[in-house]
């Protein structure tokens, strides 16, 4: 198995989430990026927490299939998915701007709850595949966000930054205006909460030396 050090610290990100990226590259990590590209919808009768979980989990099995017989890329495979709640409504991206303004809508004076998967896959290069081993963990944080008007959430949307982000909005960026206050990891918020994420990958033996 491959551990990661200071002098060795690539791993494959299965996301083409900027955010991401930028999280990983700030920890020191140097993430090759390869997009998974799987169905996202959610089973009849399956939590929020169950689908946003099988799909980190089905992101790395996929980017893991897609990269047997390359001993030379990373072994380490990181994914992850975030979705917005809403009494008992999954929120993922807008489809297109009316449906970032509706969403918005709802969001506007309500509590709502995010909730960020991810799953780190050791992609065993060289081995079968039953020697793979990977580790799902979700992780949750409330938002209350204040009171938005028509006018806040047409020049939010219209700013362009709701269109690839779970619920319309990004809380590091413009999103943080219409945010009072969160309970949780921030950066779950942001999509990839670190802490966590760190954490699984030291304890499933991949990781030495950190801060890398």
């Amino acid at each position: 198995m491959d551990i990661i050090t200071k002098s060795s610290p690539r791993v494959v990100l299965a996301s083409g989430s900027p955010r991401r990226l930028e999280l990983m590259q700030r920890l020191g990590f140097e993430p090759l990026v390869y997009k998974s590209d799987i169905e996202e919808i959610p089973r009849a009768g399956e939590s929020p927490e169950a689908y946003t979980l099988r799909l980190a989990r089905e992101k790395g099995e996929a980017v893991a299939d897609a990269l047997a017989g390359t001993p030379e890329l990373p072994g380490w495979v990181l994914s992850a998915d975030t979705i917005v709640t809403l009494d008992g409504d999954v929120l993922e991206k807008p489809v297109d701007e009316a449906d970032a303004c509706a969403m918005l809508a709802r969001l506007s004076g309500a509590r709502h709850e995010v909730i960020t998967a991810y799953c780190w896959t050791w992609r065993a290069p060289g081995q079968p595949v039953e020697a793979r081993i990977s580790k799902a963990v979700a992780v949750r944080a409330d938002v209350w966000m204040r009171e938005l008007s028509e006018e806040n959430i047409r020049r939010y949307v219209a700013s362009g930054e709701p269109m690839d982000k779970a619920g319309s909005y990004g809380i590091q960026d413009l999103g943080s205006t219409f945010v009072r206050r969160i309970e949780g990891s921030y950066f779950c918020v942001v999509g990839l909460p670190v802490c966590e994420v760190v954490e699984t990958l030291e304890e499933l033996g991949g990781l030495k030396g950190f801060p890398l």
